[in-house]
């Protein structure tokens, strides 16, 4: 059996055998983290006696812990005692035992974010009908309320600290009346799972004090991704003995739209007395890569300061490529790739990474002409993404009145009142009548009550003007002319990440509409055509190039990566510009590509 301390280097050693107090290690990506961990658990198990029951270990990921436990089974001879698991996995634990102290029942049921936000809505729906608008508001409430939870809040708190967010009064109202029937239906969403706890350890001394002896040695991975309420359960945990081993890398916090809270890195120094390790001997990158990276990211101040080394060799210095275009680069890419191929690398070698998804279509129509495979991660084809597919199904209905399937998808969007009942009464006239779905909503529908056929009649009366239009467009122009006056882009006017990418998409249709006018002409059929045979690559394809955002590839490893639209606007995005802390987590960001 390998000793506890086996394969560390010196950086590692000195954090590994520090077991008494609290001890913060950055660690430079790449640095070997987890085999930090692991061994320290070991050492502390194995070399100084303490039971495997009295060590806690956390990560973020149902991954990374069954990747620890692998790896602690591998040092000792029973590691099953220990506690490893993720923030919600120990929370639900603790709170099947004592789940009566704050009203629930040991059988409560957990919701998934689908579930939750469909509870919601309902709750929106019968309680404020005034505001039932098809889901937006039911939708900004689900946010506003996660937030609020992850940073600790009631609806009170929220509505005190949150005062300048959109509908708030509202939305405390929903916060407690969603509270209200979760409560009801003996059930807690993801959230809860972590602020119930909080709120167990605070409402009983008594069973905080029996954690705290239990776990006499806590440890938690990618400290950097905690927000303020994970941040106070580990506060509380390890007010009893004060062995608390925190490891992350402010450099590589990247989910603050998520709620993680990069300055409880410096905060735990601050809060615990807390020794400082570093880890920046780097084992993944060669020596070029490494001096770029350390460039940009000395230039955020928000950090404790550390400088990635290896003593890997040189390696390939980075390319920067200045294309005049989006086509271009994707041209660059595509060649530098097939020229590499050629010289005995394979399609799973690469990545090409970007700051939002929407930056994939060209580079998949370019990938697609010259049959390179590739794989879009962690997201949907380009042409397969809802904002897409709304758009094209306008183009559907205008190149062919009986595609039913297609007016169905966009009789309600953007949002005009017009709810599942009312579709189907539609389809029961058609039934009757013989009229096609197409006729009878440019028509008169007798079934239907006036407010309700008011609605119908203006979506009609929309696609008549479309097709106007389309006798004197080209595809591109009638493309832009959909979104105008289907105010498609307003459906998206909340300022949030998702809704930034979903008009990045927009945009990035209406430029490959004209590209197929300006490059191959042809008629709204055959570009129909065209998009229909983009959205038929092969997902299954194992050797492949992988198109990712940067957030989706974190952790990742390749033979070579591209960066894509490294641009002011699109990486770092506009909205960062003006903002410090943002800027920083975009610097973050590339830092981690």
């Amino acid at each position: 059996m390998p000793t506890t301390t086996d394969g560390l280097n010196n950086e590692q050693l000195a954090a590994a055998l520090d077991t008494e107090g609290a001890v913060l290690v950055t660690a430079g990506a790449g640095s070997g983290k987890t085999r930090l961990l692991t061994h320290r658990i070991a050492h502390i198990i194995r070399d100084l006696g303490v039971p495997a029951y009295n060590v806690l270990a956390i990560t973020f990921t149902n991954k990374a812990a069954e990747e620890m436990k692998n790896r602690l089974y591998s040092l000792l001879p029973d590691a099953s005692d220990i506690w490893v698991s993720t923030f919600h996995s120990m929370c639900a634990r603790i709170l099947r035992r004592h789940s009566a102290v704050i009203g629930y029942g040991q059988n409560f049921t957990i919701y998934s974010q689908e579930e939750s936000e469909r509870l919601i809505k309902q709750t929106v729906k019968e309680c404020w009908p005034q505001m039932d608008d098809g889901g937006a508001t039911a939708k900004l409430a689900a946010q506003t309320i996660s937030s609020a939870k992850n940073d600790g809040y009631s609806p009170e708190q929220m509505l005190e600290n949150y005062s300048g967010y959109r509908d708030i009064e509202l939305i405390a109202d929903v916060y407690a009346e969603y509270e209200k029937r979760l409560k009801a239906y003996n059930a807690m969403d993801f959230d809860d799972l972590l602020l119930k706890t909080y709120e167990l350890f605070s409402r009983s001394e008594e069973i905080l004090l029996s954690y705290c002896r239990k776990f006499r040695y806590i440890h938690v991975d990618e400290f950097q991704d905690t927000n303020e309420i994970q941040y106070g359960l580990v506060r509380l945990l390890a007010s009893g003995n004060g062995n608390i081993f925190v490891v992350g890398d402010e450099d590589q916090s990247i989910y603050g739209w998520r709620g993680a809270y990069v300055a409880n890195m410096q905060s735990f120094i601050e809060d615990f007395g807390a020794k400082l390790y570093k880890l920046e001997r780097n084992y993944r990158s060669t020596k070029n890569i490494l001096t770029l990276a350390n460039k940009l990211i000395k230039n955020n101040t928000s950090r404790i300061d550390k400088n990635l080394w290896t003593e890997s060799g040189a390696g390939e210095p980075p390319v920067f490529y200045k294309a005049r275009s989006e086509t271009g680069e994707a041209d660059f890419i595509v060649n530098t790739i097939r020229k590499l191929i050629s010289d005995g690398y394979r399609p799973h070698d690469f990545a090409v990474l970007m700051r939002v998804n929407a930056l994939t279509r060209t580079l998949e129509q370019r990938f697609m002409q010259y049959s390179l495979p590739y794989k879009v991660y962690g997201g949907f084809k380009f042409f397969d993404r809802k904002e897409v597919k709304d758009i094209i199904a306008y183009l559907r209905v205008i190149s062919n009145k009986y595609d039913e399937e297609a007016i169905t998808r966009i009789i309600n969007f953007p949002k005009r009142g017009i709810g599942d009942t009312t579709v189907e009464k539609i389809r029961e006239y058609c039934t009757a009548s013989g009229k096609c779905f197409y006729d009878a909503i440019t028509g008169d529908i007798p079934t239907l009550g006036q407010s309700v056929m008011t609605k119908v009649s203006a979506f009609g009366k929309l696609l008549e003007k479309l097709n106007e239009y389309a006798k004197v467009s080209d595809v591109a122009e009638l493309s832009e002319k959909i979104i105008e006056l289907a105010r498609i882009k307003e459906a998206y006017s909340d300022d949030t990440e998702e809704n930034t990418t979903r008009k990045l998409n927009i945009d990035d249709f209406i430029s490959s509409a004209h590209e197929f006018v300006n490059n191959r002409g042809g008629t709204l059929n055959d570009f129909l055509q065209e998009v229909t045979l983009y959205t038929e690559g092969d997902d299954e394809a194992n050797d492949c190039v992988y198109l990712s955002t940067v957030h989706s590839a974190k952790g990742m490893e390749f033979r070579c990566v591209f960066i894509a639209g490294a641009e002011e606007g699109l990486f770092p995005l506009s909205r960062a510009s003006d903002v410090p802390d943002e800027l920083e987590e975009e610097r973050r960001l590339m830092y981690v590509a």
